[in-house]
């Protein structure tokens, strides 16, 4: 890959299931982002080439959930636009579309990331289109079916992990602790205010949501070690220690270097390469170590190398076996907390987690990040940046 700049990013804050976000619906939420990453960067709203918008649960979103976003934010109408859905891996893929784009010359700026509210997904009603003659019906949530139901395996994705679980030999307590400590860093580094810089206000019905929702300082290991296990019968997964439902958006500006030093935009850092991989639908958990493992080996890269390894938490399971494996310091693991904490907002992650990479690294003088996630179906991916 030819070099691609990363000029600035931007999210809204994380929301909780039905929390002060949750009178936005995807489309508020990613239009927010981009309004505000162009107001952020003052790119000249012409100059941007494409946008590339993640979403995963789009059932009565509407259509092209994307380009309503860019009709409605501050960018022309005539800005081409693509809807990413792969799931988790949205926000990533839809930044490495574009980081493809402006290495093939297609473009040279684009702007690339996801949005998502899991609030707003509806219920379906399956088999309804030729009508109940008598007897009950099912109604389906889409937030499991369309994103946290694996469709090749026919389980839920809790339900996979626990097998992952088995496998390994993870431990309960383990995998508290470390769900534990994601819930007091995220706490303590909003009190630090560390996320304001990169965090953009949303207006809402019910008021201006400035700050993320989720972190509970008040957990404990007797608390969580309490919680039920909704998977297995004296399984490991709990509320407490799986990836939070939750809303938001984030998006970041990728350009030309050339382009960008002929603009006047310094870089916050540089996409340097991004890998994706895929195993059997049941290995998900697994693939994010196949990911990371790749990525460094291609560009001849230790796992010490890398200050600061920002991979979403699906399940702190997960996170634990990632880490265990591949032997990732635990103060450059999400050292500001993560899903756990925060919540996974599906389709937006992606574009929260980079914006909050980059962020990250620029206030700690990082060399390398990483950032990415588990992908439902089998995969992962993953990108690399370098300051």
């Amino acid at each position: 890959m030819t070099d691609i700049v990363l000029v600035d990013a931007a999210r809204t804050p994380h929301g909780e299931l039905l929390g002060s976000l949750s009178s936005e619906t995807a489309v508020d939420l990613g239009t927010a982002a981009l309004d505000g990453l162009v107001d952020r960067t003052g790119v000249d709203r012409t100059q941007v080439d494409w946008v590339g918008l993640g979403n995963a649960i789009q059932a009565g979103v509407g259509q092209v959930p994307a380009r309503q976003a860019v009709v409605r934010s501050v960018l022309p109408d005539d800005t081409p636009v693509t809807t990413i859905n792969e799931a988790s891996g949205s926000g990533v893929r839809a930044i490495a579309l574009a980081a493809d784009r402006i290495a093939a010359g297609e473009a040279e700026f684009a702007v690339a990331g996801g949005m998502e509210s899991m609030s707003n997904a509806p219920y379906l009603l399956p088999d309804y289109r030729e009508g109940r003659r008598h007897g009950d019906g099912t109604v389906v949530d889409s937030m499991v079916r369309d994103g946290l139901w694996d469709m090749n395996y026919g389980g839920h994705m809790g339900e996979i992990t626990e097998d992952m679980v088995e496998r390994e030999g993870l431990d309960r307590e383990a995998i508290d602790e470390y769900a534990l400590r994601s819930h007091d860093r995220a706490a303590e580094a909003i009190a630090d205010g560390r996320f304001d810089a990169e965090t953009v206000a949303v207006e809402t019905r019910h008021g201006l949501v400035e700050r993320d929702e989720g972190p509970r300082p008040d957990s404990t290991l007797e608390s969580l070690a309490g919680l039920p296990t909704p998977f297995r019968e004296d399984g490991t997964i709990t509320p407490g220690n799986a990836s939070k439902l939750a809303d938001g958006a984030g998006a970041v500006l990728l350009a030309d270097p050339e382009a960008a030093h002929e603009h006047g935009f310094g870089a916050m850092a540089h996409l340097v390469d991004y890998e994706t991989v895929y195993r059997a639908p049941n290995e998900f958990n697994e693939a994010v170590g196949d990911v990371i493992a790749a990525l460094l080996d291609r560009n001849d890269l230790a796992v010490e190398d890398v200050d600061h390894y920002e991979v979403n938490e699906a399940f702190a399971a997960q996170t634990v076996y990632v880490r265990d494996r591949l032997g990732i310091p635990a103060d450059r693991l999400n050292p500001n907390g993560g899903a756990v904490a925060f919540g996974h907002p599906i389709g937006a992650s992606g574009g929260m987690l980079a914006t909050s990479l980059a962020y990250g690294m620029e206030r700690e003088d990082a060399t390398y990040g990483l950032v990415g996630m588990s992908v439902g179906g089998g995969g992962a991916i993953m990108a690399l940046f370098e300051r």
